[in-house]
């Protein structure tokens, strides 16, 4: 069942990397209804008329990429729940992301973690949920981890999509130790850009005329994952495939041209899929 946010609009007044989750709330949408659809979310498409917004104008046409990004880790923490219903799930810079109404059927324990300002537009767009506990910090801070495993003795899966590659590298590493370190089991999701895409948002990547998107320091190639693996302790993957993979239809072309091997672990960005502890 999904729930209801009121009907009045609302301007947010967001810049820098929080305003991203204006850019990943409408281009979700624009893949969440119509018969060719990546998700299924209601609550999203409501959630985009609420919002006094020019999104086409900022941010251009629509691209499938972020539903993608969004399918693959509904998938992933579905399974998830179904062999660990004692289990807890966290979002690492969640946004506006209506993930918990999408596939939450179990009613655990969900803890979206995110800045203030981001929570602050969180609160007031999205219905509150006794499941759905807002905390207010960065990923990088262990405020977080110290409320998980003071709060949770199950499994915990951990997504940080669409967060990593605003970080260093060396930022990465520390967080996913500290995950693997302080939990004593679960999962982590995250997504990946390459070298090439980093550089190219160092330079200043415009996606409109509107639009210059953030920096993005972190870049990795599929190639180059076994060795970001190996600096982090009981963490193996289970998964990688590229952005193409898991749904071809929606990148027919990029699909066919990631066959390549070199394309496949330089060119093109990833999804990992991750396990750690017993």
């Amino acid at each position: 069942m999904y729930a209801t946010i009121d009907d009045a609009r609302v301007a947010p007044s967001l810049s820098g990397v929080p305003e991203t989750m204006l850019l990943t709330t409408w281009t979700r949408s624009a893949y969440s209804s119509g018969p060719d659809n990546l998700l299924h979310d209601p609550l999203l498409n409501e959630l985009v008329r609420q919002i006094d917004y020019d999104f086409r104008g900022r941010f251009g046409a629509p691209s499938p990429v972020h539903a993608i990004r969004s399918r693959y880790a509904d998938e992933r923490i579905r399974t998830f729940l179904t062999q660990h219903p004692d289990g807890t799930v966290v979002v690492l810079g969640e946004g506006l992301e209506t993930q918990f109404w999408r596939v939450n059927e179990a009613r655990v324990p969900w803890y979206s973690v995110d800045l203030p300002e981001s929570i602050a537009i969180r609160r007031r767009l999205l219905p509150a949920d006794p499941q759905n506990r807002l905390v207010e910090c960065s990923a990088l801070d262990t405020a977080w981890l110290d409320q998980i495993a003071t709060e949770s003795s199950g499994p915990v899966f951990v997504s940080t999509a669409g967060l990593l590659m605003y970080f260093t590298e060396d930022q990465v590493v520390t967080l996913l130790r500290n995950i693997t370190e302080r939990l004593p089991r679960g999962e982590v999701f995250f997504d990946t850009i390459p070298p090439w895409f980093s550089r190219k948002t160092l330079r200043g990547w415009h996606l409109s005329r509107q639009y210059t998107a953030p920096p993005m320091p972190f870049g990795l190639a599929l190639a180059d994952l076994p060795e970001l693996i190996e600096r982090v302790p009981r963490l193996e993957v289970v998964a990688a495939p590229n952005y193409s993979q898991p749904y071809p239809r929606y990148m027919r072309l990029f699909n066919l041209l990631s066959r390549i091997p070199y394309v496949h672990n330089h060119i093109a960005p990833g999804l990992i899929h991750c396990r750690f502890g017993a």
